[in-house]
């Protein structure tokens, strides 16, 4: 249940951030709201192109592979027009504030305890990453950056005496 529920809720994040097509998931919920075994079926069939690499099309709309195991297995619990409603209604709410970060943490405590030992699925927040990042790879770049500004401006102030 909690890996079904982490999946709308990325759709509904992915569709707000530009990176599923605009209005997917009310659009769909829209279309099969009194058919709940359709709108399971395209549910199940949307999770299953984002879960393809290479992605694919679901109806006309081009649906980009979202890599890292959310989608594989596109297993969709059944639910009723009451659930299909509320899915309608937060649809309709802007997800696109929502700090990614989030996303991570619901994965990864979503996951068997077990299954999660054994893909070494781990949530890193984003101040461990920065820690990393920052004077390994950041640091050292900035450094470069400003040499090759001072090395501009000694050139550009050689070429317009020359000039």
């Amino acid at each position: 249940m909690a890996h079904f529920l982490d999946q709308l809720l990325f759709c509904l994040f992915a569709e707000d951030a530009g990176l599923l097509p605009k209005g997917l998931m009310g659009r769909l919920a829209d279309a099969t709201r009194d058919h709940p075994d359709t709108f399971t079926a395209q549910l199940a069939d949307l999770f299953a192109r984002m879960s393809t690499p290479g992605g694919g099309y679901f109806g006309v709309e081009r649906i980009e592979w979202f890599n890292g195991s959310l989608f594989d297995g596109a297993d969709v619990i059944p639910l009723e027009k009451a659930e299909i409603e509320v899915i309608r209604s937060v649809a309709r709410l802007d997800w696109a504030e929502i700090e990614p970060a989030i996303f991570g943490t619901l994965f990864e405590r979503g996951l068997d305890p077990d299954r999660r030992t054994q893909l070494g699925a781990h949530y890193t927040d984003r101040e461990s990453i920065v820690r990393l990042v920052e004077p390994v790879l950041m640091a050292p770049l900035r450094r470069e950056f400003e040499a090759m500004k001072v090395s501009s401006t000694t050139a550009t102030g050689v070429a317009s005496r020359q000039t």
